[in-house]
């Protein structure tokens, strides 16, 4: 994980050493001993800081909202152009292999109707892609930015969870084709839109 936010110390080292945990296990499946199992944090530590398991959780989805966008946009950053910086985000995510899918997205299924706070969160965290694409469509001066932001997020999201599914990356290429197809689309507005104003 890249950053840390604002937790620190054997606080942050438990919800590092979790997050890995409620990752492969599930959030129901993995109790707070099996989060931490083979960490070495006693089961009191772990109480001191987080009382329930799903402050815990909290914790855990606040960590992966701040490292997420550094964790898939930062590769493609040094790309200046915003079209392709968002067709290069596709094949970094193939080659990457990727496959674990959204944890947000599995916090939101998880607790939908049994605890408003995680499912707000993961809520939180599953759409900070789309804020990231929103802003490189501003960037690219595309017409109707929200809407194709939303649209190359659920491409994304389909090749996740169809990566995590398959167990392989190859999703990722039928979704750089679609992110593609969309975003001329989006140029092909965005000209006609030039073209009326002269």
């Amino acid at each position: 994980m890249g950053q840390d936010l604002e937790i620190e110390g054997k606080k942050l080292e438990i919800v590092k050493y979790a997050f890995d945990r409620f990752y492969e296990g599930g959030f129901h499946a993995t109790g707070m001993e099996a989060a931490l199992a083979g960490s070495g944090i006693s089961k009191r530590t772990i109480y001191k800081y987080f009382p329930s398991k799903e402050d815990l959780i909290e914790a855990v989805l606040r960590l992966y909202c701040e490292v997420i966008v550094h964790e898939l946009f930062d590769p493609v950053a040094n790309i200046s152009d915003p079209h392709e910086q968002i067709i290069a985000f596709f094949d970094v995510r193939k080659s990457t292999g990727r496959t674990r899918g959204c944890l947000g997205m599995k916090a939101a299924q998880e607790y939908a109707g049994k605890h408003e706070g995680i499912v707000e969160l993961g809520r939180s965290a599953s759409s900070r892609g789309e804020s990231k694409f929103l802003e490189l469509c501003k960037r690219a001066g595309f017409a109707e930015p929200a809407r194709l932001a939303k649209q190359l997020n659920l491409i994304f999201q389909g090749a996740l969870v169809l990566s995590h599914t398959s167990g392989d990356a190859s999703p990722f290429l039928l979704a750089k084709d679609a992110a593609s197809a969309v975003l001329e689309k989006a140029a092909v507005a965005r000209r006609k839109r030039a073209r009326s104003k002269h």
